[in-house]
């Protein structure tokens, strides 16, 4: 039988080609001296970073469909520019570690392959290392969701990026081997690794049918937190925790407590530049209409929030987003400004910033109020559920770190 670096007479063409796309995802993960050994082949230049796109593709397909249709929704509904960089926010969201670690590890493969070294060999065979990356988070995220679990602790996440990390590493050094050697055309792998890897990319392939389908049956049961929202919606009820002098979390604030008066919800986050930049106005609109409710939830970090609003003497009622509220308000982006009625119907969406809120609030104030609770059609009962995460919220983010946060950090992207 042939071996890897055996230097066998050239193979019919159909041969050369050798397996297909889920044969060559199942050879990375149980035969990886051979994947390697075929991405080093020049006959198939540039075939593995093929690969590795379908994997990505596939992969978003099973873990972010809320976030693309949510995105061309808002696209269509809202305004396409808001869509398009939803659309970014989400991929850059999913991917930005991958790709990062993509290029690093080419760049070290390159450095390492010695004076036979060439970088498009080196990508390809990276290519192969970093599939690893992709079956972690494929599996991990489909487990999740399909047994409904809400939520996963941050060092269980973190334990599962380690394991990525490390598989990738490891094939980056079994690499090595092929990137030092003269360029040779590999004879195609066994048909007993080929059988294996059919069987195990079938298996990739059930789990993205599964992710799928977990998502579709979720968003068809949750239509209300994938639309945008838009004027005239009931504001969903909420309730959580305010952020004390010192960054501690307090008391929990629920939107009842702001019943009969205008409200101004203001999603943010530390990082993001153009929401410090407008926190000066929002601050100028709470103290200029002390008969509206002007709520600032913080959405990453509760202790650096506090220290922003200390440093720079805010007044504005403090929160945290600690419940996932910002995927039932919709949040593509930040700054996100909802400013409610008195009856806690939707007024306006603020996305992004230049806008005149105080003129959108006094309009919102010229409202008749009717007297119900925020959320709470005039004469019916609350359109929302409580406070809690709606069940299936777990079909929102990866289980696995993105953009180098840990899961359960909300995901936004500044205007």
């Amino acid at each position: 039988m042939s071996t890897v670096d055996g230097e066998d007479p050239e193979p019919p063409a159909a041969a050369a080609q050798g397996p297909r796309l889920f044969a060559r995802f199942g050879l990375a993960i149980a035969h990886p001296r051979w994947a390697l050994a075929v991405a080093a082949d020049r006959r198939h230049a540039g075939r593995s970073g093929s690969d590795l796109i379908v994997g990505f593709l596939l992969l978003l397909l099973a873990t972010q469909l809320r976030g693309v249709i949510s995105a061309i929704w808002l696209g269509s509904a809202v305004d396409t520019g808001f869509g398009l960089r939803a659309a970014l926010r989400m991929l850059t969201g999913a991917l930005t570690v991958d790709l990062g670690l993509l290029v690093v590890g080419s760049l070290v493969l390159f450095a390492l392959a010695g004076p036979r070294r060439n970088l498009g060999r080196a990508f390809d065979l990276v290519c192969v290392a970093a599939l690893p990356l992709v079956f972690v988070e494929l599996i991990a995220t489909v487990a999740v969701r399909s047994a409904g679990i809400d939520g996963v602790p941050v060092a269980a996440s973190w334990l599962l990026s380690g394991l990525a990390f490390g598989w990738m590493g490891a094939l980056v050094a079994l690499a090595t081997r092929p990137a030092r050697i003269a360029p040779r055309r590999v004879p195609p792998p066994p048909a007993d690794a080929v059988r294996q890897a059919r069987w195990f990319g079938a298996g990739a392939a059930a789990l993205v049918v599964l992710g799928v389908v977990v998502q579709l049956l979720w968003i068809a049961g949750h239509l209300e937190l994938v639309k945008p929202m838009t004027d005239g919606d009931s504001a969903p009820m909420f309730a959580v925790p305010q952020i004390g002098p010192t960054g501690q979390l307090g008391d929990r604030v629920s939107l009842e407590t702001t019943r009969g008066k205008v409200t101004v919800l203001d999603f943010w986050a530390t990082w993001c530049g153009p929401c410090l930049a407008s926190m000066p106005r929002l601050e100028k609109l709470a103290r200029s209409h002390p008969d509206v409710a002007v709520l600032a939830i913080n959405t990453d970090d509760p202790a650096r929030a506090r220290a922003v609003f200390n440093e720079h003497g805010y007044t504005m009622k403090l929160l945290f987003d600690d419940r996932g509220l910002a995927d039932r308000y919709g949040v593509t982006a930040l700054p996100y400004t909802v400013i409610l009625d008195r009856d806690g119907r939707v007024r306006e969406v603020v996305r992004g910033t230049g806008h005149d809120l105080a003129a959108l609030v006094d309009a919102a104030s010229a409202s008749t109020p009717s007297g119900g609770l925020p959320g709470t059609p005039s004469g019916g009962s609350p359109a929302m559920p409580s406070a809690g995460k709606p069940a299936g919220a777990s079909a929102g983010p990866p289980v696995m770190p993105s953009a180098g946060k840990p899961v359960g950090t909300p995901a936004g992207a500044s205007e």
